[in-house]
């Protein structure tokens, strides 16, 4: 999940090549998380402090953990907490471009703070984002925009992000620091109405769309032709006829309008979204938004 922003991420800011990328991408399943890399990923210890453990450990048959306590590095409630956490990829990513020598410890660090830095993501956003709480990170997401605190906005964009991790990619990601470039931009946009009066759309470039009628639809061609666009629009209609049952459970009746394919001047695309968010797809951006 994370992995793949971050990895994309390093990449942009020439940190990496594409071909080490994709290495080390491709060993992430065959690594066991080290105490050390986790404890950098944390702030808990120093670049300094896991050499100095490692070089202890050629000296003496202790793990590397049980060293950190005795040093006064880590206490041995933060030490549970590394060993109870969840497997971070982004951190295993990490991992594995210091084995190899393309990052330094050094390196790592500063990669992961120009990340925190440049996402603009506050603590929490960035916990939630790295660990995969997929609610949290879609409300950091959200902060700051129009509709970032209003209850529709947020489930609606809850549930979307996990349809788009549930029926097109289960390593599907939020991406922030996403932007939109020149590229043409094909939108799809589906009208709601009822007690309340919406719009959803999705937009985005030619291949991610047709990379995602091929994952949601099981399609033989990687191609944009008229079954893709249809696997689309189907993944769309089904997007949102789950938020319409959800709304119905919370009292709110709205029925699906019929979707169009819009151009990216229609006149209903000119006001802001009240939630936009940047999914990262393996062809690329998929942008998805609400308008209340």
């Amino acid at each position: 999940m994370f992995s793949r922003h971050f990895g994309q991420f390093l990449l942009q800011e020439g940190i990496v090549t594409p071909q080490t990328l994709s290495r080390a991408l491709a060993r992430l399943s065959d690594v066991r998380p080290l105490v050390g890399i986790l404890a950098l990923a944390r702030d808990f210890m120093t670049p300094a402090q896991v050499r100095e453990v490692n070089r202890i450990q050629k000296r003496e048959d202790k793990r590397f953990g049980q060293i950190a306590i005795e040093k006064g590095y880590l206490t041995a409630e933060k030490l549970e907490e590394l060993l109870s956490a969840q497997k971070n990829e982004h951190v295993l990513l990490g991992q594995i471009l210091v084995e190899d020598r393309i990052l330094s410890h050094e390196g790592l660090v500063r990669a992961l703070e120009l990340y925190r830095e440049k996402s603009g993501l506050s603590p929490e956003g960035y916990e939630a984002m790295t660990g995969g709480d997929t609610d949290r990170a879609v409300a950091s997401v959200l902060a700051g925009q129009p509709g970032g605190k209003n209850s529709l906005v947020r489930a609606w964009a809850e549930l979307f992000v996990r349809n788009v991790i549930r029926f097109v990619d289960p390593a599907a990601a939020l991406d922030p620091l996403a932007e939109k470039g020149n590229g043409e931009l094909i939108t799809f946009l589906q009208p709601m109405k009822g007690d309340r009066e919406l719009a959803v759309f999705i937009s985005a470039e030619k291949n991610v769309l047709a990379d995602l009628a091929r994952r949601f639809s099981d399609l033989a061609s990687g191609s944009y032709d008229e079954m893709a666009r249809a696997a689309v629009e189907e993944f769309l209609n089904v997007s949102n006829g789950l938020f319409t049952v959800n709304c119905s459970d919370r009292g709110i009746e709205l029925d699906l309008l019929p979707q169009e394919e819009v151009p990216r001047d229609d006149p209903r695309l000119r006001k802001k979204p009240d939630g936009l968010l940047p999914l990262l797809l393996p062809e690329g951006i998929l942008w998805a938004g609400i308008l209340c």
